[in-house]
């Protein structure tokens, strides 16, 4: 439900907006503006939208997807259909190395956690912590230098 004074203001705003004149573009941005056009006009036919590549092209493409996944719907229904659980052991029991390699690992991790010193835990979380206050802080400097944003700026 629209308020009458609303109603008001936005034909008094199109009125006043309406008899504002046009103004032209500024030369300097029509060349530049023309000059990225041509320049993306000279581009290889690889390197623009997939729209303005050649139509053969663009066939041969989806004709080739269509193909890789009709093959990959077929290899996986063919290899489903084919697996048994002693077939799944045979397979799982071959890939034991990895389990043992990612078990030393894991347990080398730990060992080296377990000696480093709590105290040492404690300032390596606190410089962290610092790090990312100061990459925040920086972040929101740059942001608000790149968009000419302050804060006195609000009044």
């Amino acid at each position: 439900m629209e308020m009458p004074e609303q109603t008001e203001l936005e034909k008094f705003i199109h009125a006043q907006l309406q008899r504002l004149p046009e103004r032209a573009a500024p030369e300097h941005l029509i060349t530049h503006v023309m000059a990225a056009l041509a320049a993306r006009e000279k581009l290889p036919w690889w390197k623009q939208s997939f729209t303005h590549w050649p139509r053969h092209n663009q066939i041969f493409l989806f004709a080739v997807l269509t193909a890789i996944f009709g093959g990959v719907v077929y290899a996986t229904r063919r290899s489903a259909e084919a697996v048994t659980l002693p077939h799944l052991v045979e397979h799982a029991s071959s890939f034991a190395w990895f389990a043992r390699m990612a078990e030393s690992l894991a347990d080398s991790v730990l060992l080296i956690a377990r000696s480093i010193p709590l105290e040492w835990l404690g300032g390596i979380a606190v410089i962290f912590c610092v790090m990312y206050a100061a990459c925040v802080a920086t972040g929101v400097a740059l942001y608000k230098v790149a968009t000419g944003s302050s804060s006195s700026s609000a009044a």
